[in-house]
Order: structure tokens, then C-alpha cells, then sequence
């Protein structure tokens, strides 16, 4: 086959054979199961492959091919790439991995009991959370009480649609995302006319963080605000630094924000997400890590404030 010119037969080939059937059948090594169909790359850990696509999180590209992925990962050229990958398949035959389309089932919020009652006494009186706040959230259906276990529920929405929530138990230390949810719509604030985003690992936190700005007489609907929703652990445990999905997915919806401000907790986990997260955001964004500094949370910081 010729090196300057690449037929339209070998081309439409090459074009078939997606980025993970390359790896599996050439580079096995190389890939690493995080899950039953998750997988990262060994060199890459935020390089994932899942359901026949690959992103790169740390780099914000992704794709489908095997010619994507040697082009942007490895370095290759357009011609460089379907050479080397003809002249692989021409060798070895690869096996294809075929991806049956799972049905799935809408998306549904866990059943709202008769009332808010316990709901509102747990965020204010325990967590003092500000009344005011707690009710416009549950006006707007993002803050409910469930009817099984009393739980807090936080949701975030795909335009008019629910599509992810949190439940927080009033009684128990059991927090858990809500099965079928979007991470892409954590619980969050927008305002459009606002450039700055606020950040915080729990809904709770992001709360309570409105209520400071109210006490201290700021306007608590002026800027953006975001729960990563307990993301952290996982990206502080990587060593490529990565952006949390709720992050990313909020930031393309809301392409006026320029400055970021992360509140994330202060320990090892928190801390080291917060600097991970900031490599990669601060190419583009103006970045502040403002984490409570003599306590664990903000949460923690306005309870401890004598009213």
C-alpha cells in the first residue's frame, strides 16, 4: 500500500475499527478495567473507554476510532495512523466488540411524602440552613422530603425535566445519588447574568454557603453555584489530574462564567481535589481556593456561628 495515498476501501477499514478494539487487540496491556464495561487507559488514567467511545479527560478530547485516538493520543499523522493501523489489520484480524443498545427505563424521582416538615426542621434547625432559602428551593422542586425514609432530596434538572437527585437521610449518616441519575445535572444555582461559579462537594454545603452570603446582607441569587455531589474522593485518588463531569457538563451550559471559586472540604480529599480539579480549569478560568480553614466544611463553619 502506498504511503502518500490511502485508498477509499482501506480508509472506510481503518474507520471501522473503534479506539478500544485496537487497544484490546494490539495493546491489551495498556488498558486497565475500572468496571464491567469501564475502562482506563494505563499511561492516561483520565483516559477512559466505555460503551465503544473514548474521552480524555485531562485534555477535554474524545472520540470513537482507533484513527481519533492515534492522532490525538499518540501523535500520529492523518496518513501515519491508517498505515499503521492497515498494516496491523492486515496482519492480525482484529475481534470486534458489538454494542447491543440498552433500554432504559425515564428517569424518576424517589415518591414525595405529604409534607417538607422534617426535611425543613433538619436544614434549619440542625444544619441552620436559612429558612428563606430552604423554602424558594423546594418551591422550585429541586429540595423535597421522600416519603420512604425521610429522606432530603436534592434534584437537579435537564431543562424542565428532573434528571438527577441526592438523598440525604435527616436521621442516619447515609448519603447516596438517587439510581438513574445524570451527574452531568447535579443540584445547582444558575444565573445568567453572573460570570462567577461557586463549588462545593455537597448540596448541604452549597446551602449553607448562601446562608453566610445572606448574613452578610449579599444578594444569596446572585452568582452560580454547583454540588459536585461527593466527586471528590475519586478524583483526589487519581494521579492525572481530572474535571469532575457535574463540573464540565455546567460549564458548557453556561459559557458566561469566567471566574471559579472552589469551597471544598478541608481535608486530604478535598484539599487534593480542589488542586487537581484547578490544573485543568485554569487554562480557561479564573480559579480561587477558598476552603474553610480552621473548619471541615462550610456547613461545619455556619453552624459553629453564634446567632
Amino acid at each position: 500500500m502506498s504511503k502518500k495515498f490511502i485508498r477509499k476501501s482501506v480508509l472506510e477499514n481503518v474507520r471501522k475499527l473503534s479506539a478500544f478494539d485496537y487497544l484490546n487487540n494490539y495493546h491489551p496491556s495498556l488498558l486497565v478495567k475500572n468496571g464491567k464495561k469501564d475502562y482506563s487507559h494505563r499511561e492516561h488514567e483520565s483516559l477512559h473507554f466505555s460503551n465503544g467511545m473514548w474521552y480524555w479527560w485531562s485534555q477535554g478530547v474524545g472520540g470513537t476510532t482507533a484513527l481519533d485516538y492515534l492522532i490525538a493520543v499518540e501523535g500520529y499523522d492523518f496518513k501515519e495512523a491508517c498505515n499503521y493501523l492497515a498494516s496491523l489489520m492486515n496482519i492480525s484480524d482484529p475481534v470486534v466488540t458489538y454494542y447491543h443498545k440498552k433500554e432504559t427505563k425515564p428517569f424518576e424521582l424517589p415518591e414525595k411524602d405529604k409534607n417538607n416538615n422534617l426535611v425543613i426542621r433538619y436544614l434549619c434547625e440542625t444544619r441552620k440552613i436559612d429558612r428563606e432559602i430552604v423554602d424558594y428551593f423546594i418551591s422550585k422542586g429541586m429540595l423535597y422530603q421522600s416519603a420512604n425514609f425521610r429522606n432530603a432530596v436534592f434534584v437537579g434538572y435537564d431543562g424542565d425535566m428532573p434528571a438527577y437527585a441526592f438523598k440525604r437521610n435527616i436521621f442516619k449518616d447515609f448519603k447516596l445519588e438517587h439510581a438513574g441519575s445524570n451527574k452531568a445535572f447535579s443540584f445547582n444555582y444558575q444565573n445568567k447574568e453572573s460570570n462567577v461559579l461557586h463549588v462545593f462537594e455537597a448540596a448541604i454545603d452549597l446551602l449553607s454557603y448562601m446562608t453566610l452570603l445572606k448574613m452578610e446582607d449579599v444578594d444569596y441569587k446572585a452568582f452560580n453555584f454547583l454540588s459536585l455531589g461527593g466527586a471528590c474522593e475519586k478524583i483526589a485518588a487519581k494521579t492525572e489530574a481530572d474535571i469532575p463531569i457535574a463540573l464540565k457538563a455546567f460549564l458548557e451550559r453556561n459559557p458566561n462564567v469566567q471566574i471559579i471559586v472552589f469551597h471544598l472540604d478541608n481535608d486530604e480529599v478535598g484539599r487534593g481535589a480542589t488542586q487537581k480539579i484547578m490544573m485543568i480549569a485554569r487554562r480557561n478560568y479564573q480559579c480561587f481556593d477558598n476552603h474553610p480553614v480552621i473548619f471541615k466544611d462550610v456547613n461545619e463553619e455556619l453552624v459553629s456561628i453564634k446567632i
